[in-house]
């Protein structure tokens, strides 16, 4: 990691505390107010929220990976589903091709690949369908979904670092599924389909001669 990074990621741990520290006194203070003053308390943390959570998409950008792993995509897809389909109401399908596997950063495919479902709950779905197959040498994942879709400004900004449409959005879902992508010698795109919209990501395969 170069200086700059190393000066950045220092400085979102740094901000990350005095955070944590005073949401707690936040908390604290509310439990002994009236209750005229739960807007105010209310509006507080949900900016400590967003400004929590752009610190945290910042440094995963930043933070450097580990060594690579041999990752079975179906069995992370299902991983990172499952956690949503105990929140959400969403109807999940899934057109998956077994053992296709990659090698890269667990923690990053999952981060990847929740901001892509996050995505696509957030935008009012209630059916999402992942397809995975093999593609020209590549994992392909397609991650397509029946909400409102991208309005023309949307799909002309979409990736662009800190744009968003979203009341408690930071604007790097995006960049971040882009980056990680890339990283890992892969591509990532979003766009508009009959229905909603679609996120793709293709990475290379693991290669038999590799292990």
């Amino acid at each position: 990691m170069d200086v700059k990074k190393e000066i950045a990621a220092a400085l979102a741990h740094e901000i990350k505390n005095p955070i944590s520290v005073i949401k707690a006194n936040i908390d604290y203070i509310k439990s002994y107010s009236d209750d005229e003053m739960l807007p105010a308390f209310n509006v507080i943390d949900k900016e400590l929220s967003k400004l929590n959570e752009l610190v945290s998409n910042y440094t995963t950008i930043l933070r450097p990976s580990e060594e690579y792993e041999k990752i079975y995509l179906e069995d992370i897809i299902y991983d990172v589903t499952d956690e949503f389909a105990i929140t959400s109401e969403v109807e999940f399908l899934f057109d998956i091709e077994a053992d296709i596997s990659i090698y890269g950063d667990y923690s990053k495919i999952s981060i990847m690949l929740f901001n892509m479902y996050k995505n696509a709950i957030e935008a009012e779905a209630d059916t999402i369908k992942t397809n995975l197959y093999r593609a020209n040498g590549n994992a392909v994942i397609e991650i397509e979904d029946n909400g409102k879709g991208m309005s023309k400004t949307e799909a002309e900004n979409i990736g662009s670092p800190f744009f968003t449409t979203k009341e408690k959005g930071s604007g790097l879902g995006v960049l971040i599924c882009r980056t990680i992508a890339e990283n890992m010698g892969g591509r990532f795109e979003i766009r508009n389909n009959s229905k909603g919209c679609v996120a793709r990501v293709d990475m290379p395969v693991a290669s038999k001669f590799s292990e």
